[in-house]
């Protein structure tokens, strides 16, 4: 942010045991602009998944946004945190499916083939996550020991 603010440690808000919320206002975030955006601090604790880490982290980010309305910090995380799950989706769901062109110009035969692509994705995370080999947790031949 090009005007580094001051951050009370006070002012944060805390969203869930995990998330901390803290709105700056609106204020100057790229130089080249006179244009001010609400700016809204995101803190929050990512924990291990599996056993590759083994220590929770923080994740930290902005959301700086123009809308025409005014929300609450709360309010504006839940809008912005349910849309970044629905990007994600349709980004992890352009490449194997291939939905990034739809089939059709029809709405209905649109919907029906994102429905189809959802079963699929689905179905292949389902079977990712139980029948693929995890190294290191089943063993099906084992090298006789030497004595």
């Amino acid at each position: 942010m090009s005007q580094n603010p001051e951050i009370d440690p006070q002012r944060w808000e805390e969203y869930d045991s995990d998330t901390k919320l803290y709105d700056l206002g609106r204020i100057k975030v790229i130089g080249r602009t006179e244009q001010r955006f609400r700016t809204v601090l995101v803190d929050t604790k990512q924990y291990p998944f599996g056993k590759k880490r083994t220590k929770k982290r923080h994740i930290r980010y902005a959301i700086i946004e123009n809308l025409a309305f005014n929300l609450s910090p709360s309010a504006l995380y839940e809008f912005y945190h349910g849309r970044q799950t629905l990007e994600n989706f349709f980004k992890e769901s352009k490449n194997p499916f291939n939905s990034g062109k739809m089939p059709s110009q029809r709405f209905r035969a649109n919907e029906a083939y994102l429905q189809f692509v959802v079963i699929a994705y689905n179905c292949y995370f389902w079977f990712k996550k139980n029948f693929s080999h995890q190294p290191g947790r089943i063993t099906i031949w084992k090298p006789p020991a030497k004595d």
